[in-house]
C-alpha cells in the first residue's frame, strides 16, 4: 500500500498538491476557472474551424485536455487545449488523407491525436524531457513566424465570405482567392468590425481600465476575454438582423448538445503508420511550445516544472482528446497567462474551466448557431499575429549570420512547402551549419600575460611566448568533424617555428575525444617525434583523462599531462 502511494505521488502530480490544498487558494482557482472560460470557448471553436473540423471538436478536445492534464501535468497554471499552430499542423497533415469537413477527415484527426499522444508517452520512456530541444532558436522562430503568416492567409477566404482553400500553402491560398469565387461584402464588414474590436481590447482596453482604477488582474482578464465579447456581439447582431438568411453570411450552424462519445471508431493501422512521422513532429512542437509556456508561468511563481512529467501530462491530454472526439492539443499562452493573472494556484482552476465548458456544451451550444465564421477568422488572425516576434527576428539577423540563414530558409520553406516539410528542412539546414561550424573550431596560439598566471590569444593581447614552445588552445572537442582542420592548423604553426621543441595542447574546452580525435593525436605525436618535438597536454578534464589513460596513445606519450598551463610554461617555455 505504501509503495502504491509513493508511486502515485511520484507519477501523478495531483496527489502532491491536492492533499495539502488550502482553502485560501479556492477563491483564486474558482475565479481563474470562470474567467478562462470566456477566452477558452471562442478560441477552441475558432481553432477547430482552423483545423477543418466542426466546432464541437474544439470543445471536446478542450474538455478532455483540461481534465487529464490537470491530473498528470507538472505545471499548476498551464492551460492545455487546442492551439493555433497545432491546429494548423493538424489541417495540413490530415488534409493529405481526407477532405476537411467529412467524417473520414474527422476520424483521421482523432487518430492523429491518438498517435501524437502515444508518441509523447513513448518519449517519456526514453527521458526525452532531459533534451531541451532538437530545434534551434532560429528554426523555431522561423517556423512560428511562417506558421502565423500561413494561419492568417488561410483565414482570408472566410473573411471574404469564400469557402476554405484546399491547399493550405501560401500560393494555394492566393490562387483560391482569385479563382472567381463570389465575395460576401457583409462577411468582410463583420470580420473588419470584429478585428477592430479585438485589436482595441488587445492593445488599448487594459491600460484604459487600469487608468480607471480596475484591479490589474481583472483588467488583464477583461482585455484577453475580447474573443467572447466579439462572439456575443456578433451572435446577437446576426440573430436580430438574420444576416445568414438575408445576406448569405456563412454561420457556424448547429452544435450538438450531446456529450462526446467515448472511442475512436474504426482505426486504420495503415493510416496510423502513415501518420507516425507527422505525429512525431507535432509531438515535438507540442512539447516545445507547452514547456516554454509552462516554464515561463512557473518562473513567475518561483516554481518549476518537470519536463519528463510534462510528456506524460501532454500525452494523456492528447490521448484523451482523441477518445472524446477532439484533435491534437498543446499549452496555450493566452489562456495560461489569463489563468495565472486571475489567481490560479493549482490545476483545480482548469477543472473548473472544464466543468463550465461541459455546461456550455450541454446548455448553451445552440446559442452559437448564429456565430459568423468571419468572426472566428478574426479571432484566429489576432491570435496568430501575436505569434510573430519582431524583436526576436531582429536579434537573429543582427547577431548571427548562420541563424539568419536558418531563419530565412525555414520561413520561406514553411510558406512554400508547408509546415511539416519546412520545419524538417529547417532542422536539416541547422544541423548542416552546426557541423560546418564545428568543423572549423576556434583555435588560439596563447602566451603568458605579463608575470601573471593568465594566458591569452597572441593576436588579441600583449603576451610573452617562447620560440621553443607552441601553446595551442582548441576551443572544441576533438572528433571526426574537425580533426583534419585542427591537424592542418597545428602543422602550419609548427612550420613557422624552426627552434620549436615542445607543442602544448590546452584542452580546457575539450569535453570528449572520439576515435578520429585519438588517431589524430597519435599521428601528430609520431610526426612531431620524428622532428625532435615533444607533444604535451594541459588542463585535460577528468572524464576525458579517464578515457585517455586507457589508451596506447597515453602509455606511449613522451610528453607530460600538466595540471595547468602555468605549470607547463614554467617547465617548458624558458621565459
Amino acid at each position: 500500500m505504501g509503495l502504491m502511494k509513493d508511486w502515485l505521488v511520484r507519477f501523478v502530480p495531483v496527489f502532491r498538491w491536492l492533499p495539502a490544498y488550502q482553502r485560501s487558494s479556492l477563491q483564486g482557482d474558482l475565479t481563474a476557472g470562470i474567467v478562462v472560460l470566456f477566452i477558452t470557448v471562442p478560441q477552441v471553436i475558432a481553432y477547430a474551424f482552423l483545423a477543418g473540423l466542426p466546432p464541437e471538436s474544439g470543445l471536446y478536445a478542450a474538455l478532455a485536455a483540461l481534465c487529464l492534464y490537470g491530473l498528470f501535468g507538472s505545471s499548476r497554471t498551464l492551460a492545455v487545449g487546442p492551439s493555433a499552430i497545432v491546429a494548423m499542423m493538424t489541417l495540413e497533415v490530415a488534409s493529405d488523407f481526407a477532405r476537411p469537413g467529412t467524417d473520414a477527415y474527422t476520424l483521421v484527426c482523432l487518430q492523429l491525436a491518438l498517435v501524437t499522444g502515444v508518441v509523447l508517452l513513448l518519449l517519456r520512456l526514453v527521458n526525452f524531457g532531459n533534451v531541451t530541444s532538437f530545434l534551434s532558436h532560429a528554426v523555431v522562430t522561423g517556423f512560428i513566424s511562417a506558421a502565423a503568416v500561413l494561419i492568417i492567409s488561410n483565414q482570408l477566404p472566410a473573411i471574404l465570405g469564400l469557402s476554405s482553400a484546399t491547399d493550405t500553402r501560401i500560393f494555394g491560398v492566393i490562387s483560391h482567392l482569385f479563382d472567381g469565387g463570389q465575395y460576401n461584402l457583409v462577411a468582410i464588414i463583420v470580420a473588419l468590425l470584429a478585428l477592430g474590436l479585438l485589436a482595441f481590447c488587445r492593445f488599448r482596453l487594459e491600460p484604459l481600465l487600469r487608468r480607471m482604477g480596475t484591479a490589474e488582474w481583472l483588467a488583464a482578464a477583461l482585455s484577453r476575454s475580447a474573443p467572447m465579447f466579439a462572439v456575443a456581439i456578433a451572435v446577437i447582431a446576426t440573430a436580430l438582423a438574420d444576416l445568414g438568411r438575408h445576406f448569405a453570411l456563412p454561420l457556424v450552424g448547429d452544435i450538438p448538445t450531446a456529450l462526446p462519445s467515448f472511442g475512436l471508431g474504426p482505426v486504420s493501422f495503415t493510416v496510423v503508420q502513415d501518420l507516425l512521422p507527422s505525429a512525431l513532429l507535432i509531438a515535438m512542437v507540442i512539447f516545445m511550445e507547452s514547456t516554454s509556456i509552462g516554464t515561463a508561468m512557473a518562473a513567475k511563481r518561483r516554481e518549476k516544472i518537470d519536463p519528463d512529467q510534462e510528456l506524460v501530462g501532454l500525452g494523456a491530454a492528447n490521448v484523451g482528446a482523441s477518445l472524446f472526439g477532439g484533435f491534437p492539443v498543446a499549452g496555450s499562452f493566452a489562456r495560461s497567462i489569463v489563468n495565472l493573472s486571475a489567481g490560479a494556484s493549482t490545476q483545480l482552476a482548469s477543472w473548473v474551466t472544464a466543468g463550465l465548458v461541459l455546461i456550455t456544451l450541454v446548455a448553451f451550444a445552440p446559442l452559437f448557431y448564429y456565430l459568423p465564421k468571419a468572426v472566428l477568422s478574426a479571432i484566429i488572425v489576432i491570435s496568430a499575429m501575436q505569434l510573430i516576434d519582431p524583436a526576436a527576428i531582429r536579434k537573429i539577423f543582427s547577431f548571427n549570420t548562420a541563424d539568419a540563414v536558418v531563419f530565412a530558409f525555414t520561413f520561406v520553406l514553411v510558406m512554400v512547402l508547408g509546415v511539416e516539410a519546412g520545419v524538417l528542412i529547417g532542422i536539416l539546414i541547422s544541423f548542416i551549419l552546426l557541423i560546418r561550424s564545428s568543423s572549423r573550431p576556434h583555435i588560439a596560439v596563447v602566451g603568458r600575460v605579463g608575470d601573471t598566471e593568465h594566458f591569452r590569444n597572441v593576436r588579441r593581447h600583449q603576451v610573452r611566448t617562447s620560440p621553443k614552445l607552441l601553446a595551442i588552445r582548441i576551443d572544441e572537442s576533438l572528433y571526426f568533424v574537425n580533426t583534419r582542420y585542427i591537424e592542418s592548423f597545428l602543422f602550419r604553426e609548427i612550420a613557422r617555428k624552426p627552434e620549436l621543441r615542445h607543442v602544448l595542447l590546452i584542452c580546457s574546452a575539450t569535453n570528449f575525444i572520439d576515435t578520429s580525435g585519438l588517431e589524430m593525436l597519435e599521428g601528430m605525436m609520431d610526426s612531431l617525434a620524428e622532428a625532435g618535438v615533444t607533444l604535451h597536454l594541459a588542463e585535460v578534464k577528468g572524464p576525458v583523462m579517464d578515457r585517455l589513460e586507457q589508451t596506447a596513445f597515453y602509455r606511449a606519450m613522451k610528453g607530460k599531462v600538466f595540471f595547468t598551463t602555468d605549470d607547463a610554461f614554467l617547465e617548458l617555455a624558458e621565459i
